[in-house]
């Protein structure tokens, strides 16, 4: 019976402690980027109703790039907010000059175009076919523009953090719970 519990214990922790997250975040001067992915699809979504900082004139998206992503044969977006379902994939890095930098096809993607207006829950889709994609903490870079095709702050590039999810908290406090009861039974077996 012990050696089950603690064998169930152990299973529990090593759970909690190795399930992939499928949602990552990170907010940067008023603009949270959510990814979500499920199966070979990535969603990215953008609330970028109030920028602030070096962002706060900022009123449009033209570009946007996803590195990071393991390796991949073919990349669609599936899903875009307005005039970005029309914008052009390349595999170039994004620069100040949109994607216009070195190229790294099939380990990262970049698509740009006319700009759309930033508001609350753009979503952006990507399917990837082919290759090994790990969509789980992907490198984000975008351009933000005010007025005209005026660039607004800085580029942004940061990776955005995949964030457990609820259940994987629960197993490993599940399994954290069962190993504290086998330590207060033995305790109390080896003090009668």
């Amino acid at each position: 019976m012990k050696t089950t519990l603690i064998k169930a214990a152990a299973v529990l922790l090593a759970a909690g402690a190795i399930l992939p997250a499928s949602a990552g975040s990170l907010t940067y001067q008023g603009v949270t980027f959510t990814s979500s992915w499920s199966e070979n699809v990535l969603t990215l979504e953008i609330d970028a109703a109030n920028p602030t900082g070096d962002w706060a004139g900022a009123t449009s998206l033209g570009a946007l790039q996803l590195k990071d992503v393991g390796s991949f044969t073919n990349v669609s977006l599936s899903a875009a907010p307005g005039a970005a379902g029309s914008w052009t994939l390349s595999s170039s890095e994004l620069n100040a000059n949109g994607c216009a930098g070195g190229a790294h096809p099939g380990f990262g993607l970049c698509y740009s175009g006319a700009n759309v207006a930033l508001s609350d829950d753009m979503v952006f889709q990507f399917t990837f076919e082919g290759g090994a994609p790990s969509l789980d903490a992907p490198h984000l870079k975008v351009n933000f523009f005010g007025e005209g095709d005026r660039k607004v702050g800085s580029l942004l590039s940061q990776a955005i953090a995949p964030v457990p999810e609820p259940q994987t908290y629960a197993m490993l406090g599940g399994g954290l719970a069962l190993l504290g009861f086998m330590a207060r039974r033995r305790k109390k077996a080896g003090e009668a």
